[in-house]
């Protein structure tokens, strides 16, 4: 079989063919040299090998943790209406209980490479198991509470929350970390009257503080996911910044808009400190949001027209700002390279 002596082939014998016709490496030294080399290439080509395995693993672990979640919901669906209460809160803390001991198993064995995997696999195990134990306390809930079923929800998405981030401390993922923005959201948003009185101005400044808290979080480097929570962050600050208009009085509405620019002004002045993209996109949305909202409310007759104008003008003119921040911020970061 003939090898060729430049080498390019990339193997371990055409490297050492080439060494040793360019004098490099002595004739009888080849085997040697050959053991080397191929030891080398060995070792250089196990991460691709250990990244492929960690794919796969990846991938296994979600569908199996799908397949054997979506079996316990099959099952307790056809049997719901013949089960007794007790039952049914059984047969939701158990399954909790089941998801959490698996959530543990997966955790606690992750070994490098596949550690990652593992811990992302955990998140979503842990979010069902929070997920049926809020269940089983909603189910027992609504049993106890009927004649005042307005607190259900607080309590049910409060414990949701509350194991979703016990779950994210003990593993941390990008699901467990959606996961409790969520938790806390539909918290703030369903508990109106039990929590609030009925204000959404209250409503609305608990979502702000929680999310100009998740923002904070993100910056001290508490998230592991550090971009995600920036993202949840001003996604809940705006939808707080937005929450006073759904009271329908007029000054709450253009407290929302004020509130709205705030929070848009505010992101673009958190992107010239950090320079991170998503608060420029939160810019744009809480700066749009509000000019548009405000030209349809206030604007008669063609209002739907005129607030669609606004937009696209608000759209490109934050944009170009944006840009122009993006490329004011391109010299900095070439000085710092070089």
């Amino acid at each position: 079989m003939n090898t060729r002596s430049d080498g390019s082939d990339g193997t371990a014998p055409g490297i050492v063919t080439a060494l040793v016709d360019s004098g490099i490496v002595a004739a009888d030294d080849r085997e040697r040299a050959l053991a080397i080399v191929t030891q080398r290439l060995g070792t250089r080509r196990a991460p691709a090998s250990g990244a492929s395995n960690t794919l796969l693993a990846t991938l296994l672990g979600y569908v199996g943790g799908i397949l054997v979640v979506a079996a316990g919901a099959v099952f307790i669906s056809l049997q719901w209406n013949q089960m007794s209460v007790p039952t049914r809160i059984l047969a939701l803390a158990g399954s909790a209980l089941v998801l959490a001991i698996v959530t543990a198993v997966v955790r606690l064995t992750g070994e490098q490479p596949v550690e990652s995997a593992r811990r992302q696999l955990a998140g979503v195990l842990g979010l069902g198991a929070s997920a049926l134990a809020a269940g089983a306390l909603g189910v027992f809930l609504e049993d106890r509470l009927k004649p005042n079923t307005s607190v259900i929800p607080v309590w049910v998405f409060g414990l949701f929350t509350i194991l979703a981030v016990l779950f994210y401390l003990f593993s941390p993922s990008l699901p467990g970390q959606l996961g409790i923005g969520f938790g806390l959201f539909i918290l703030i948003a369903s508990g109106g009257s039990a929590l609030f009185d009925g204000s959404s101005l209250l409503q609305g400044i608990a979502l702000l503080i929680i999310g100009l808290g998740w923002l904070a979080l993100a910056e001290m480097g508490r998230w592991r996911e550090d971009q995600t929570a920036r993202l949840v962050g001003g996604a809940l600050t705006l939808l707080g910044a937005q929450f006073p208009m759904f009271d329908g009085r007029d000054n709450r509405q253009i407290l929302a808009y004020v509130l709205l620019t705030l929070v848009g002004v505010g992101a673009f002045a958190a992107y010239l400190r950090f320079r991170e993209w998503p608060y420029l996109a939160m810019g744009v949305v809480g700066l749009t949001l509000a000019a548009t909202e405000a030209a349809v409310d206030f604007i008669e007759g063609s209002g739907a027209a005129v607030g669609l104008l606004v937009a696209g003008v608000v759209l490109l003119i934050t944009s170009l700002l944006a840009l122009r921040l993006r490329r004011a911020e391109s010299p900095t970061l070439a000085s710092h390279s070089s």
